[in-house]
């Protein structure tokens, strides 16, 4: 389970922290799994920076997952990589970018952390097991089981753990950890109508969406008969005789609604169908324990599904955390389910609510309050 995520100077983040770890609420228990909430959702306006800790966490999985040819650095904070120049190259941290993932599997607890520079290159990183070192990288040297070793032949930002992963393998920790990891998944639903390019991850790495659809068809139409709002759809393959005597793929929607059934080629389902189709697709294949960030989700989510997308997510037990517009989940989620992001003075700042707001009860509408700016103020008296 992730129980804390912190990222510092990446894309618009100079430090924030997302903490799953449940808080002293006696309400709301449907969405809590052991001691952690879930999932977490991100408010804020255009601009704000929801998208920069989604992104982040897109850009680790692309370190740990892509190939290695592609591997780049995390991007910086412009400002303070600007400031890095203009005060004479004197404070070399605003050129770097790190995440730190703090999970428990089974009954240990793990902290891994990865730091790149502007350069191109891993700077720091390192694993604890229950607090104790198992590595730890420093540039292009690293300690290993008490033993140092240099890295050589190998492109110097790919991280560590990849690389014992591949090489260790009879090493059960690094390969509990690097699964874990390399499990996480992220949708950017926006790009969902582009047909490529919006789902990072090694599942779903050659993975053609239509055949997701497919494969994954007979659990959404289940799911979708719990919506209620949307008419009842499969989508099928079959297999054409094309004129030049090759067999071609084509995808079908089969739409099943009331006393109506009709047939329409794939491409011409609807945005809407396509983008929760395939939201609804991911989350379901994906495995138990695993995390899933979503960017956008309101593209893929109509404001009156959105309690029974969040049923989905408590009954296939996976962490997710999204960023939303959409008010209509702030009815059903506890404060501590809530950030709240705002940019200030060159910056995305993070705020939890139950932290900047914490008198808040069962009997209070968190929607209404969002949306007549009450937390604003919370959120400057804590910035």
């Amino acid at each position: 389970m992730l129980k804390r995520i912190e990222v510092k100077n990446v894309h618009s983040i100079e430090k924030c922290e997302i903490d799953f770890l449940k808080g002293n609420y006696k309400f709301g228990d449907e969405n809590v799994l052991g001691d952690f909430v879930n999932p977490i959702v991100i408010y804020g306006h255009n601009g704000s920076g929801k998208s920069s800790f989604l992104n982040a966490m897109q850009h680790f999985i692309v370190l740990m997952t892509a190939p290695v040819e592609s591997s780049l650095p995390f991007v910086v904070n412009n400002f303070l990589f600007e400031k890095y120049y203009k005060e004479g190259k004197k404070n070399p941290n605003y050129i770097y970018g790190s995440i730190k993932i703090v999970f428990s599997i089974n009954d240990n607890e793990y902290e891994y952390f990865l730091e790149t520079s502007r350069e191109n290159l891993v700077t720091k990183e390192y694993l604890l097991i229950d607090g104790n070192s198992y590595f730890e990288r420093n540039g292009s040297k690293y300690l290993y089981k008490n033993k140092e070793e240099n890295i050589r032949g190998i492109s110097p930002v790919v991280p560590l753990l990849r690389i014992l992963a591949s090489n260790e393998i009879s090493d059960s920790d690094i390969q509990v950890v690097y699964s874990y990891l390399t499990s996480f998944v992220h949708v950017n639903v926006a790009l969902i109508s582009t047909g490529a390019g919006f789902v990072t991850s090694r599942l779903f790495n050659n993975v053609n969406s239509f055949d997701l659809l497919v494969r994954k068809s007979p659990e959404v139409k289940e799911t979708l008969k719990n919506y209620k709002t949307f008419p009842i759809y499969s989508i099928v393959k079959n297999n054409k005789l094309a004129p030049n005597g090759l067999v071609t793929p084509q995808y079908d929607v089969i739409i099943e609604d009331d006393e109506f059934k009709g047939t329409l080629p794939a491409n011409m389902m609807s945005l809407g169908m396509r983008n929760q189709s395939l939201l609804l697709s991911i989350l379901l294949s994906m495995p138990d324990n695993s995390a899933l960030f979503i960017d956008e989700g309101d593209i893929a989510i109509h404001p009156n599904t959105m309690k029974s997308f969040l049923d989905v997510i408590r009954k296939k037990k996976i962490q997710v955390v999204l960023s939303l517009h959409n008010t209509n989940a702030l009815q059903v989620l506890r404060p501590d389910q809530v950030y709240f992001a705002k940019w200030s003075k060159g910056f995305s700042n993070y705020y939890r609510l139950s932290k900047i707001y914490p008198n808040i009860r069962e009997v209070n509408n968190i929607e209404k309050m969002y949306l007549s700016s009450i937390f604003d103020g919370a959120m400057e008296e804590n910035e």
